[in-house]
């Protein structure tokens, strides 16, 4: 998720893809609400449009919008 953080943040491509979100399901449905709640290490979860893609969903469930781009200079 911090490559996606500093890809979109620097204004680069979004380096998470559909299998890639698929592989990290599985620890984020394990971990991210704990680690939300006991340490404030995620947001909260965020809404998406209906049908998000798998990495859309998994950006929003780790408290990132999906669509979030850096401020133009």
């Amino acid at each position: 998720m911090h490559a996606w953080d500093i890809a979109v943040a620097t204004g680069l491509d979004m380096p998470l893809d559909e299998e890639m979100a698929d592989g990290i399901w599985a620890a984020a449905e394990r971990l991210a609400d704990h680690l939300r709640d006991a340490y404030g290490v995620f947001a909260p979860v965020r809404e998406v449009p209906e049908g998000p893609s798998r990495a859309e969903a998994l950006l929003a469930f780790l408290g990132r919008d999906p669509h979030w781009a850096a401020p133009a200079s």
